[in-house]
């Protein structure tokens, strides 16, 4: 009843998995209200530990991305606090390092990785990306869902998952220069 409801970055820096000591990897499935953050871009976290993690307990599943400001930009070095971060073969390390400092990975990636990893459906993927944080968070009446009263924040995604529009309290903020608006959506 009292205790860790949230994992954040599930596997990133923890303890490893032990028989007799599963450390905070032994809460997925424990409990229904245990949620998970996992960061899939494949670099975090191994494909084979996110499929593991979902088997274990897919309604808990928060996908994450880590990115770090660098996110959309090509190879080279960059600033993340007073850290300089290299960016190479879409990895960010500390600079002359091989410790992980954050991510590049963009959320519709993170949706693809997930449901190539574990084998979900579309569906559960991207509830995994707005549903279950929307409740994580206390949102569920306002965010994670589209029903009336609801803020209207959201993104239309193409077959493969990738995002063609955004709209933000039900207004256009961007559209893939390639993609035609459904007349229900730009006011034709």
């Amino acid at each position: 009843e009292h205790g860790a409801t949230m994992v954040t970055h599930m596997f990133n820096a923890m303890q490893s998995f032990h028989h007799r000591d599963p450390g905070l990897v032994g809460l997925l499935g424990s409990r229904k209200e245990t949620y998970y953050g996992i960061i899939s871009d494949g670099i975090h976290a191994h494909p084979n530990s996110v499929r593991i993690a979902y088997r274990s307990h897919p309604k808990g599943a928060v996908l994450v991305t880590d990115a770090m400001s660098a996110m959309g930009l090509g190879d080279g070095l960059y600033k993340l606090g007073d850290q300089e971060v290299r960016i190479q073969d879409n990895r960010a390390t500390v600079n002359n390092s091989s410790t992980l400092a954050g991510s590049i990975a963009t959320m519709d990636s993170c949706v693809r990785n997930f449901q190539h990893f574990t084998g979900c459906t579309k569906v559960q993927a991207i509830e995994a990306a707005t549903k279950t944080p929307a409740a994580v968070l206390g949102l569920s009446s306002r965010k994670g869902r589209l029903a009336v009263g609801c803020d209207a924040d959201m993104i239309i995604l193409d077959e493969e998952l990738r995002v063609k529009a955004t709209f933000v309290g039900g207004e256009l903020a961007w559209k893939a220069a390639s993609f035609n608006l459904p007349c229900i959506l730009n006011g034709n």
